[in-house]
């Protein structure tokens, strides 16, 4: 399949299943995104925060925004990104009636590799800080690795699904393909929610002045919004193969 063939049918592909099941899906993601933002608000809870740092979250949706580990100061709720993908996987599962104990536990397993690598990348940022003494490769060398953290398990969620769904060999273009399709999403969906949260959310909570309580009323919208995304993802995470299969079979 060519690149540009792959483009017109995923792209279709995201315009399709939010026509065909968002109606029907959406009280079933809020549902995953309630259970995803609880266990992120646990990990906040008990996450080791720098105290020198200005970036501070304001709701579960900076968890989705921003990383806060800093200065050799790791922050397990940097993996909020990593759970959500969990429920959005079990949810996809869920849309082929493959949810058993069996495969909820493969996932399970890939969200504890994720923790470690995240870990592991967060650690190696913070020697090569120390190491490295042009700055500029320094820099470069922080952007691969947060592109890393953020992608990673994108991949890693999209390949344990398929094997899950369909004994397949998975080949090197549908890894492509898969990053084609999850870094456009991914963007999407943070660019949407870039957008909403200064022009929609602060005008609806204008009034408020607790923080506490504009911690819990834009993560209450943000639930909203989070729980739109699990089609998309799924999408994302799961066409790439198909269209792939689909191409040697014509």
């Amino acid at each position: 399949m060519e690149y540009s063939d792959f483009l017109k049918r995923q792209s279709a592909a995201f315009i399709e299943i939010y026509q065909k099941k968002f109606a029907k899906t959406i009280i079933a993601a809020v549902l995953w995104t309630v259970f995803c933002f609880f266990i992120i608000e646990i990990l906040s809870t008990y996450s080791n925060y720098d105290p020198v740092s200005k970036t501070h979250p304001v709701s579960i949706l900076s968890f989705f925004f921003l990383r806060f580990s800093t200065n050799e100061i790791y922050s397990v709720v940097d993996n909020g990104k990593s759970v959500f993908l969990f429920f959005v996987s079990v949810f996809s599962l869920s849309l082929v009636n493959k949810v058993t104990v069996k495969s909820v536990l493969y996932l399970l397993l890939i969200l504890v590799v994720c923790f470690l690598l995240d870990f592991s990348f967060c650690r190696l940022k913070g020697q090569a800080h120390h190491t490295v003494s042009n700055p500029h490769f320094d820099m470069w060398a922080s952007e691969i690795i947060f592109l890393a953290r953020l992608y990673i398990p994108l991949v890693l969620f999209a390949v344990v699904i398929q094997v899950i769904v369909s004994v397949e060999h998975i080949k090197v273009k549908q890894i492509v393909f898969l990053l084609i399709a999850v870094f456009f999403f991914n963007e999407v969906a943070y660019e949407v929610m870039a957008l909403l949260r200064p022009a929609v959310f602060e005008l609806i909570m204008s009034p408020v002045k607790s923080k506490a309580t504009f911690y819990f009323v834009e993560s209450a919208l943000g639930s909203l919004l989070v729980a739109s995304f699990f089609l998309g993802f799924h999408c994302a995470m799961t066409v790439p193969f198909s269209l792939a299969s689909e191409q040697e079979k014509e």
